[in-house]
């Protein structure tokens, strides 16, 4: 188990050996923590045939979970786009049955802020009415998104992120060498770092920053600095850090940066000014609006991307 998650297992563990835990569970926190796993290890505890001691690792039950296979335990919304109503009913009515093994039912929803507002409302008289020893571990990264109704009937457990320190020191036992500013960009989850490391992403993030910082002497790689943040949307949560940096830096507010390895690119950027920099800013927080999903029309991401990109350069060329 990852070590961030202990804090939140242990009080999970002990209630279930006490049998203090509720019918509807909300397990939270955001994504790249580890979440499926601590939901996982608390399935098995539930199900477990030694409750004073669950999970025993050594009973049949723990040995049918372990093989995934336990005829009681039921996963929804490890794939797909949504979870759909017909899915949630089909849950029910499974969850409604007596346990094969009868020591309960456990099902656990996967990225239950997928769940469609049907069957959300499907699955909410399941919680009010649950069936004998039948359990339901919601688990979510965007828990917001989850009807009201829903989270009031389910006991939430909150899985924070770990320090800086605590995150950089479990990345370097990985074999990687982790920065905070790499930590920055993936909002603090060490598991999404730990990809993102791997996969040599880094190196991209910083050169396409330089890029980036450098349109007023070099005008000529606008096309290419677009090319690159159009890449991922993520590319351009990049450049909100290195404009926040940059104002930081512009008010002369003294606090670590959020991308410390571009103080040179934050510092050039800084010298636009505060106003400059706040407008800039703004405009690109409009933009990652309009190119998320279900944001009304479509709209052309390419020529959005390119006006805010021809801004920017020209505040710098005339800087």
């Amino acid at each position: 188990m990852y070590p961030w998650l202990i804090p939140v297992w242990q009080p999970l563990q002990r209630a279930v050996r006490e049998q203090h835990l509720g019918h509807g569970l909300l397990i939270k926190g955001m994504a790249g923590l580890g979440k499926r796993e601590l939901a996982e290890k608390l399935a098995t505890a539930l199900l477990c045939q030694h409750t004073s001691n669950a999970p025993c690792g050594i009973c049949h039950a723990c040995e049918l979970t372990a093989a995934g296979s336990h005829s009681d335990l039921h996963i929804v919304g490890r794939e797909g786009r949504s979870i759909g109503i017909d899915a949630i009913r089909e849950l029910s009515r499974i969850m409604s049955e007596s346990a094969r093994l009868g020591h309960g039912k456990v099902a656990v929803i996967e990225r239950a802020e997928l769940m469609t507002e049907a069957a959300a409302n499907a699955l909410l008289k399941t919680l009010e009415e649950p069936a004998g020893e039948a359990t339901l571990i919601l688990v979510s990264s965007r828990p917001e998104r989850l009807l009201p109704t829903l989270i009031s009937r389910c006991q939430q457990w909150l899985v924070p992120l770990p320090d800086t320190q605590s995150a950089l020191a479990w990345l370097n036992e990985q074999g990687v060498q982790a920065s905070p500013s790499a930590l920055s960009v993936n909002q603090g989850s060490p598991l999404q770092t730990l990809e993102y490391l791997s996969a040599g992403t880094d190196d991209k993030r910083l050169s396409l920053l330089a890029e980036l910082a450098g349109l007023g002497k070099q005008p000529g790689r606008l096309q290419k600095v677009q090319a690159g943040l159009q890449e991922q949307p993520v590319h351009l949560v990049w450049v909100q850090l290195l404009l926040q940096d940059a104002l930081q830096t512009a008010l002369g507010v003294r606090a670590p940066l959020k991308l410390a390895d571009c103080r040179q690119h934050s510092a050039l950027i800084a010298q636009l000014g505060p106003m400059q920099l706040h407008e800039l800013h703004s405009a690109l927080l409009e933009l990652r609006r309009c190119l998320q999903p279900g944001q009304g029309r479509p709209v052309n991401a390419g020529l959005q991307l390119s006006q805010w990109l021809h801004r920017l350069q020209q505040t710098l060329l005339h800087s």
